[in-house]
């Protein structure tokens, strides 16, 4: 062996190791997961040229939920009682409802406008937990709420006209995302009714299974039947919906979930490339001064929210 190969070995060995150790780190997961989330967006934006949204759902969720069950089978991770189910299928509504008008979102508005406004869901954590479980509210998290909403309506105003009256634009796509996240943020107060210490395991399974339970009606009620083209989308949204709560759980096994928060918004970023080089969306400056507004007042709740009074 020459000199110059036992010099490069070594060298080799280590950055490999650091790869490693980088795809190993809860940051690095927890941003893969939120690219992947990005990506079934962008499919699901995508494949609503050719299909309806809720036939869109529908399989996302119904292979998502085969895919699943065929990993468990596999690796037979350990799942709570049938005492649990009742109270996920209950949270299931609510992130089928999430899901569904987000996707709705993304067929009608841009893709990063939508992330940025789904992002408002942090800012109505505080305030449902207060409403329905009597947990203290603190001041300053009403006061970060109300900003943070403040640029959510600013970003749904310049693009709509909406507090002038002479509506522009679909009003309905910008105020989804919003009420995807009041859904989003509902199941998650939810958690807390059963115990802070839900298995993340457990969590990530029920949320790719019985959310399938409310559309499977729609292969009933509507024609459902793909082209092959259409299904292997199909199959893709439900491999980036499933790798998305995988990585999440995987995240958030290895980490403190303040401290993976940051990686929540880096959506924007992914959002923002995706639809510009797919779909030539280009956000205007009103968009990204929203959602600067939006992410600052996110941080400040949640900073607001774990500082000891």
């Amino acid at each position: 062996m020459s000199a110059d190969l036992k010099l490069r070995l070594p060298c080799c060995h280590y950055i490999m190791s650091q790869l490693l150790s980088i795809a190993r780190s809860p940051y690095f997961i927890g941003a893969a997961a939120i690219f992947f989330a990005s990506c079934m967006n962008a499919m699901i934006k995508g494949l609503s040229v050719y299909e309806s949204v809720v036939v869109i759902t529908a399989w996302r969720y119904s292979l998502g939920a085969t895919l699943v069950i065929v990993l468990w089978f596999i690796f037979r991770p350990p799942l709570p009682g049938w005492s649990a189910v009742p109270f996920h299928v209950f949270r299931g509504f609510f992130q089928i409802s999430a899901a569904s008008l987000f996707f709705w979102s993304v067929t009608k508005i841009p893709l990063a406008t939508a992330a940025a406004l789904g992002l408002t869901g942090t800012l109505m954590i505080g305030p449902l937990a207060w409403l329905l479980m009597r947990e203290p509210l603190k001041r300053d998290v009403i006061g970060g709420t109300l900003v943070g909403f403040a640029g959510a309506l600013f970003i749904v105003n310049t693009e709509t006209q909406l507090l002038s009256g002479e509506i522009d634009g679909p009003v309905l796509g910008y105020l989804a995302p919003i009420l995807a996240s009041l859904c989003h943020a509902l199941s998650v107060v939810l958690l807390r009714f059963r115990s802070q210490s839900e298995d993340p395991i457990v969590v990530a399974f029920f949320a790719n299974t019985l959310p399938a339970l409310y559309v499977l009606p729609v292969f009933f009620l509507m024609d459902a039947q793909p082209t092959i083209e259409l299904f292997g989308g199909y199959i893709l949204c439900a491999f980036f919906g499933v790798s998305f709560w995988s990585l999440t759980t995987i995240a958030y096994a290895r980490a403190p979930a303040a401290k993976l928060a940051p990686m929540t918004y880096t959506q924007l970023i992914w959002a923002a490339v995706i639809g510009f080089f797919v779909f030539g969306e280009l956000p205007g400056a009103s968009m990204w001064l929203g959602a600067a507004v939006i992410v600052a007042a996110c941080f400040y709740v949640m900073r607001s929210s774990n500082r000891v009074s």
